[in-house]
C-alpha cells in the first residue's frame, strides 16, 4: 500500500474545478464562520453549489463571509448563535430550517486551545476548555442527525485535531475535547451502519493540518515565564505551519460531496492526499485512521474475555 503524499496547499483532488457543483442544491451549516478556517469552509461549500447557513456569535462579524459566499450564486444567511448554549442552537436551527430548508451538511468548526498546563488551571477553566471543544459539535449534531436519518442522507464533518490523538503538554482540555469528538464520530457512524444508513449518512473527524490562520499563537505570559523552554519550542513549531485555510475547506467540500466515504467514521489529516487514501477502500483502511490501543503480544482490547473463551475451548 503506497504512502499518501503530503500537501501544504490545495491539490488537484480537492480543487474547486475538480469538485465542481457537486454540492448544488444542498443546505450546509458552518459554525465559527466569521473568520479563518470557518470562513474558508463556508466559501468552499458555496463554490461547490451549497446554500450556506453561517453561525457565529453575531451576524455583523459574518458580513465578509456572507459576501464571499454569495458571489458564487448561492444563498448565504448569517445567524447569531452561541453554540455553547443548547437553547440558542435549537432556535437557530429552527430558523435555518424555515429560511433555507433541511440541513444536508454540517461542519462543526468551533474550538479553542488555552495552552495552559494543568497545574496552572482551575477545574472550572479546564472544564470550560473541554466543553468548548466538544459541546458545540455535539449540540449541533443533535439538531441535524434526526432529520438526516429521516431523509436517509447527510454529512457531518467535525474539525478535530492531531491533539486528540497524541498527548500534548499544555493542551489537556483541548486534547480531551478533541479526542472525545473523534471517538464520538466513530460511535455515531457505527450506529448508522447498524441501522442501514451507513452509505447515505457519513460522519468524519478532520484535522485541518498545520494551518496558519492566525499570525501568532503564543503562550500566555505567565505560562511562558514558568516554562520558557516550552514557549520557545512552541514558537519555533508554529513557524512550520504552512497550510492555508483553503486546504481544509476544500477537503470539507470533497467529503460533503460523498467522495470520501471510505473514511466515514474515521479521523483524517487533511495534509494527506485524500485521493490516495480513499483509493485504498474500506478494506485497505480497516484499523487505520481511528483511535485504538495496542497491547503487548497482540492481546486483544476486550478485557481478556475473548482470550479466556478461546483458552477454555482449547482445553
Amino acid at each position: 500500500m503506497s504512502r499518501p503524499q503530503l500537501h501544504t496547499s490545495v491539490y488537484p483532488a480537492i480543487a474547486p474545478e475538480t469538485i465542481g457543483q457537486a454540492n448544488k442544491g444542498q443546505v450546509a451549516v458552518v459554525t465559527g464562520a466569521a473568520r479563518g478556517i470557518g470562513a474558508a469552509i463556508a466559501e468552499a461549500l458555496a463554490k461547490s453549489g451549497a446554500d450556506v447557513a453561517l453561525l457565529d456569535l453575531d451576524e455583523e462579524r459574518q458580513a465578509e463571509t456572507k459576501a464571499a459566499c454569495e458571489k458564487h450564486g448561492v444563498r448565504a444567511r448569517p445567524y447569531a448563535c452561541n453554540v455553547l448554549d443548547l437553547k440558542s442552537c435549537e432556535r437557530t436551527f429552527a430558523s435555518i430550517q424555515e429560511d433555507l430548508g433541511p440541513v444536508d451538511i454540517l461542519v462543526n468548526n468551533v474550538g479553542a486551545n488555552a495552552r495552559r498546563p494543568f497545574c496552572m488551571e482551575t477545574f472550572e477553566s479546564f472544564w470550560s476548555g473541554v466543553e468548548m471543544n466538544l459541546k458545540p459539535a455535539m449540540a449541533c449534531i443533535f439538531q441535524v442527525l434526526p432529520g438526516m436519518r429521516q431523509r436517509r442522507r447527510g454529512c457531518i464533518i467535525n474539525i478535530a485535531s492531531r491533539a486528540g490523538t497524541v498527548p500534548m503538554p499544555f493542551g489537556g482540555a483541548y486534547c480531551t475535547g478533541k479526542g472525545a469528538i473523534i471517538r464520538a464520530v466513530s460511535c455515531i457512524q457505527k450506529e448508522l451502519e447498524m441501522d442501514g444508513f451507513g452509505d447515505n449518512i457519513h460522519v468524519y473527524a478532520l484535522h485541518p493540518g498545520a494551518t496558519l490562520s492566525q499570525p501568532s499563537l503564543s503562550f500566555h505570559p505567565d505560562v511562558a515565564e514558568a516554562y520558557p523552554q516550552e514557549a520557545a519550542k512552541w514558537a519555533q513549531f508554529h513557524k512550520l505551519f504552512k497550510c492555508p485555510p483553503a486546504q481544509c475547506a476544500q477537503t470539507c467540500a470533497f467529503l460533503a460531496a460523498g467522495r470520501g466515504k471510505a473514511l466515514r467514521g474515521k479521523y483524517f489529516d487533511c495534509e494527506q492526499d485524500i485521493g490516495t487514501v480513499v483509493a485504498a477502500g474500506e478494506e485497505g483502511l480497516k484499523g487505520l485512521y481511528e483511535l485504538k490501543v495496542d497491547f503487548l503480544g497482540g492481546l486483544p482490547n476486550d478485557g481478556g474475555t475473548a482470550v479466556a473463551v478461546i483458552e477454555h475451548e482449547n482445553k
